[in-house]
């Protein structure tokens, strides 16, 4: 049967060959117009989806949690972040008042922005949301300052300023005890930073609470839906860039006291998209030029060399046509056929074009060479292919869609290149016909080269028992193989998106990495929110209810009385002439005779240690003013002035509006802000916080677990992860054994030795277990990209076992050493191209694909190892019974 099969193989092929030599220029001229066509088809039909949730099955329960999530609150989704850091609480807190409103001027880029703290209910009631020790402070506080603020409301200005605190120092002077320490601390630093020409801005709302802001206060959120463009490459790039230059054009900058950064979902998926395509761009054209070079060293001939290329860049391109009409789109790891499908092909051509070269230097003759080397490794190239392509669609039927893409596009890319092989490769053989030279022995190597060749074969029971010792040593490893989760860490970690997002799951408060369950009513949402605080994994819990606030009555008086202490001074308007420079001088040299009776008359008072400081100070600043011309003059008071004053308006207007806090109740909570927590069919959203950094992936496995043990509708990143990467590890245990048996039982079926099926797998299972291995010693965790590896290796890995195979049985050579071989040299070369084509995805600045890059550049240089040093000893040990060719045209 098997022969019968090959002689039909046989005959079909060579009969094929003959039909491409009478039509070489026709093949050729059809081949390039098609490739055209379907690459300007390809380029306008094959976007990337950067969604990692997607590249696993939609039927997976966690995926229904997640997407009945997105659809209860749609205005969640596909989210900016945008991270508003300020020198100052008071300057971070304006930053975001005013980009907000920016951002709002531009609905057809934005579907929504969301400041909470810009919301008039909550710029109202802010106060009640203070601990009730924090608002008694603040009231004492603003008791001690409202003379002052009273006076300065009225006239804000750099004469204004000096002016109240002329008469603050001269109360003091008089005997009237007032605290100025603080402030002649503060009014130092601002003199001090602007002598010196650093930027630096009073905090108004540090003065009057009386102490320093914590520094979690000093950073606001803006949350902004973008609307996406997925008619282009990067849907959220319009939206991203539009942001940037508003930020610039407002002039927030670090300079300027305030640092605007973008991360969530929608930055992230665009920076790691630019980071990918980047990093494939670059990949591909490295891996282009050193497989250039590789096949110029191996195949001798720069003209085989450019056939070999043409063929390789059709077949990408024709791959990349069917991943557009198969599939639509490509995943973060489907991307990576790019340099796979080249690799892969590659194989091919070496193979064919060294034996065609080896045939043509002994006949003599293009189409004699060409029709033997069809019939000689034809079938072995058809069973390569088959066995490739198997390993491949062998992720087909698993969960994991990113890598059943892959599969599908890389495993038709194989045929693809197989086919290109036996028809464009020749076609372009016969317009471009090498010149046959007189047959020598090209490739004669030196008795030292030979015994080195030889040693797998001469010593096969010492590389078998090595081979053992060595397999059971790395099987002990495989216990500490670990996979990573995170799919943070698959990410460009230099982008801003990832640093910034980085930062803020250091901050329990603030950390994005939050878990979200709904609860069918307000009841169940706070029975739960019961549970899950009494669960040590977690930092808080935050529902609707948690924006009522606590002891309001208490508050509310609290609040009364405020307003009876500082309510008159609100209501004042500033409406004083601005003053000019010379009237501003005289304000600050007034109040430095003020400052030096104060040192005078209470040399050893509190107030003095900082009162002589600030005299020093504003002795050097005044110096200063008497050396300058008077536009200087006039520039460095306005700079002053802008110190001293700039935040103090949003301050008096924000406290202004605070002191209109009435008791609050769930219906009194603004609709903007309860569609964020509560569904229009009366489900109510429960927000989950770790109460440890889930960039620990163990304290990311406890915190899922714990949630998951009150209820299994949980979702949010943190399960997502855990789930998908469960998903992961399951799809590739599974396409493993799919593709190990299904390549296993084509070879038994097509080879007509059943131990040479054993020879062609002993060396890649060997490989495959040494890559495990070697990812424990190196640190490299398997992750959502680079677990495809070992699978991987099993379709890649087998051709160079059919070919050593394949010459051993058919063609053993007569000096015994098989890695001197046509079939030696084209294994050696062709797996030395697939290493340096993926070793260029190592150094893309996307992790997940470096990553890729790595593990599989590994696996294949220690299965090319395997191959050819294990393989050959196994043959040996076996002996030499080499019968007719098992698989000539399988």
């Amino acid at each position: 049967m098997r022969s019968h099969l090959r002689q039909i193989s046989e005959h079909a092929l060579t009969f094929w060959v003959k039909c491409v030599q009478r039509g070489s220029i026709l093949i050729v001229l059809l081949a390039t117009v098609a490739a055209v066509v379907i690459l300007g088809y390809t380029v306008k039909h094959l976007p990337i989806n950067t969604d990692s949730a997607d590249m696993l099955a939609k039927d997976l329960p966690w995926r229904h949690t997640y997407s009945d999530y997105k659809r209860a609150f749609p205005q969640q989704v596909d989210t900016i972040l945008i991270v508003i850091d300020g020198d100052t609480a008071d300057e971070s807190q304006d930053a975001a008042t005013l980009l907000t409103e920016r951002l709002k001027q531009e609905p057809q880029i934005f579907k929504s922005v969301y400041y909470r703290n810009e919301l008039p209910f909550f710029r109202a009631n802010g106060l009640l949301y203070l601990e009730t020790s924090e608002l008694e402070d603040l009231t004492d506080n603003l008791a001690t300052v409202q003379p002052f603020l009273s006076k300065l409301s009225n006239d804000q200005s750099v004469r204004g300023l000096f002016a109240m605190l002329s008469e603050a120092t001269r109360a003091l002077v008089e005997g009237t005890h007032v605290e100025l320490g603080t402030v002649f601390e503060r009014i130092h630093d601002v003199l001090d930073a602007a002598l010196h020409q650093r930027r630096y801005r009073l905090s108004w709302q540090d003065v009057m609470s009386g102490t320093n802001t914590d520094p979690k206060d000093h950073r606001q959120f803006i949350i902004v839906q973008p609307e996406l463009d997925f008619n282009k490459l990067l849907p959220a790039e319009r939206a991203v860039n539009a942001i940037r230059s508003i930020v610039t054009e407002l002039g927030m900058t670090q300079e300027n006291g305030v640092r605007v950064r973008l991360t969530g979902d929608a930055p992230l998926s665009y920076e790691e998209l630019l980071s990918a395509v980047r990093g494939m761009g670059v990949a591909a054209i490295l891996s282009f030029a050193m497989i250039t070079i590789v096949l110029w060293v191996g195949l001798g001939s720069m003209r085989l060399v450019l056939i070999t290329l043409y063929t390789l860049i059709c077949g990408l391109i024709y791959t990349a046509g069917f991943a557009a009409v198969a599939i639509g789109e490509l995943n973060l790891i489907s991307i990576a056929f790019a340099i796979l499908v080249p690799s892969l092909g590659d194989a091919f051509c070496v193979h064919f074009c060294l034996r065609y070269r080896e045939l043509l230097q002994e006949y003599g003759d293009h189409a004699r060479a060409l029709h033997d080397t069809v019939r000689q490794i034809g079938g072995a190239l058809l069973l390569c292919a088959l066995t490739t392509a198997i390993g491949f669609y062998a992720f087909i039927p698993t969960s994991f869609v990113g890598v059943a893409e892959l599969g599908l596009i890389a495993g038709t890319g194989i045929f693809i290149n197989f086919g290109l092989c036996l028809s464009l490769l020749p076609a372009l053989l016969g317009l471009v016909r090498l010149a046959p030279t007189p047959h020598k022995e090209s490739h004669r190597i030196s008795r030292a080269q030979a015994r080195l060749l030889s040693f797998p074969m001469r010593h096969a029971r010492v590389v078998v028992s090595v081979t053992l010792v060595l397999g059971l040593c790395s099987l002990f490893l495989l216990l500490y193989v670990a996979f990573d989760p995170d799919t943070l860490n698959l990410k460009d970690p230099s982008t801003e998106s990832v640093i910034t997002f980085r930062e803020l799951l250091k901050d329990k408060n603030s950390s994005p990495w939050r878990s979200t369950l709904l609860a069918k009513s307000r009841d169940e949402a706070n029975r739960l929110k019961d549970q899950l605080d009494a669960l040590p994994v977690v930092d808080k819990v935050v529902t609707l209810d948690s924006f009522i606030p606590a002891d309001q009555d208490e508050k509310l008086l609290l609040v009364e009385d405020m307003g009876l202490i500082i309510g008159p001074t609100l209501q004042s308007s500033n409406d004083a002439a601005q003053p000019s420079a010379a009237e501003q001088e005289e304000a600050l040299r007034k109040f430095q005779h003020t400052l030096q009776d104060l040192i005078q008359a209470h040399p050893d008072s509190s107030n003095d240690l900082h009162a002589q400081a600030l005299n020093n100070i504003l002795q050097d600043f005044l110096e200063r003013l008497d050396t300058l011309a008077a536009d200087d003059r006039a520039q460095l008071l306005a700079e002053l002035q802008e110190s001293l004053i700039g935040t103090l308006p949003g301050r008096l207007q924000a406290l202004k509006e605070a002191l209109r806090a009435k008791h609050v109740t769930v219906a009194d909570l603004p609709h903007e802000f309860v569609k964020r927590w509560v569904t229009p069919n009366g489900r109510y959203l429960i927000e989950v916080f770790p109460n440890e950094n889930l960039e620990d992936n163990s304290a990311l496995r406890r915190f899922v677990t714990a949630l998951q043990g009150i209820s299994p509708e949980f979702s949010g990143p943190p399960i997502i992860n855990i789930e998908a990467g469960d998903a992961v590890v399951s799809a590739f245990q599974q396409a493993f054994l799919y593709a190990l048996f299904a390549i296993g039982l084509l070879l038994v079926l097509l080879l007509d030795r059943k131990i040479d099926a054993l020879f062609v797998l002993l060396p890649l299972l060997l490989g495959g277990v040494l890559t495990a291995a070697a990812s424990v010693v190196l640190n490299i965790p398997f992750n959502f990209a680079n677990i495809i590896a070992l699978p991987l290796l099993l379709g890649i890995g087998v051709d160079s076992g059919i070919h050593m195979v394949h010459q051993y049985r058919t063609a053993p050579p007569k000096d015994g050493v098989l890695l001197a071989t046509t079939s030696g040299r084209a294994v050696f070369f062709s797996a030395l191209t697939t290493v340096v084509g993926f070793a260029n995805l190592a150094f893309t600045p996307h992790q997940g694909m470096a990553s890729m890059g790595k593990l599989l550049a590994l696996g294949i240089t220690l299965t090319l190892v395997c191959t050819l040093v294990v393989l050959p000893a196994l043959l040996a040990a076996r002996g030499n019974d080499t019968a007719s060719d098992p698989t000539r045209s399988a």
